[in-house]
């Protein structure tokens, strides 16, 4: 029995020290990313990007409410779940009366809006695109 466990052993090792040799770093390709690819993708999660894209059209996609009473807003498919701000966009508690309206400000001008209605800040429209 001890023969048999000490062949496996060695086998093992022999096999290992095999597959070791065979491996090479090219082979991999790209397994991780860099640094700097990170960063961008960090960036793209929290809704930070290096360069703030004018933002014409804000369409409030819905909110949660939850039981701490803190909400979670979805704007242009993007959430405050970390910050009140998304991009250059500033997103205000949703309201606690009947219309459950959320106000949104961008660049000095704030409005109302339901979920699935979009502000056209260009032509100060409010449109309902659901």
């Amino acid at each position: 029995m001890r023969v048999n466990i000490i062949f496996f052993g060695m086998f093992s090792i022999l096999c290992s020290s095999t597959l070791h040799a065979a491996y090479d770093a090219g082979d991999l390709k790209k397994l991780f990313t860099d640094k700097n690819q990170r960063a961008r993708i960090d960036a793209a999660r929290s809704g930070v990007t290096g360069t703030d894209r004018q933002v014409n059209k804000i369409k409030l996609d819905g909110y949660v409410t939850r039981s701490s009473g803190k909400s979670v807003v979805w704007v242009n498919g993007q959430n405050t779940l970390d910050s009140n701000a998304i991009g250059n966009l500033r997103v205000h508690q949703p309201s606690k009366d009947r219309d459950k309206r959320v106000r949104v400000s961008i660049d000095g001008q704030t409005r109302p809006l339901k979920p699935g209605e979009t502000w056209d800040k260009s032509t100060g429209k409010i449109i309902d695109t659901q």
